[in-house]
């Protein structure tokens, strides 16, 4: 179902998320995380902490490579979106599409791929 951009009321595909005539970017509500390995998926509509008693859900045996704390999916509305963010002491960093998450985060993007250390734990991001 399309949806109208507030800024010059064109209506947009609902598979885009910025208009193609003004550039406003529609804030996602939430966040899923779907394990490539079970098709399970856990969601996130406020800023939280994920870690490996939260991921268990997703039926993956490699959460045992996830810290009790790993990441933060934090809002930012200053960017037009989500972000994650790396747990500074988790052993096994994330990595997001292949390459390190830099210390002041990500904004996520529709299919991006988060691993443990790009080679466990592969989750795509589904943005709600």
């Amino acid at each position: 179902m399309p949806w109208k951009c507030p800024q010059d009321g064109n209506d947009i595909d609902d598979n885009l998320v910025t208009c193609p005539l003004c550039g406003y970017t529609k804030f996602p509500p939430g966040v899923a995380l779907v394990s490539d390995a079970t098709g399970k998926e856990v969601q996130a509509r406020i800023p939280t902490t994920f870690g490996a008693a939260a991921l268990k859900m997703l039926g993956d045996p490699e959460v045992k490579y996830v810290a009790s704390e790993q990441f933060k999916l934090e809002k930012r509305q200053d960017q037009g979106g989500w972000a994650v963010v790396n747990i500074t002491w988790a052993t096994n960093p994330l990595y997001l599409n292949g390459a390190p998450i830099p210390p002041e985060g990500v904004v996520l993007k529709q299919g991006d791929k988060l691993s443990i250390k790009d080679k466990f734990f592969r989750l795509t991001v589904r943005l709600l």
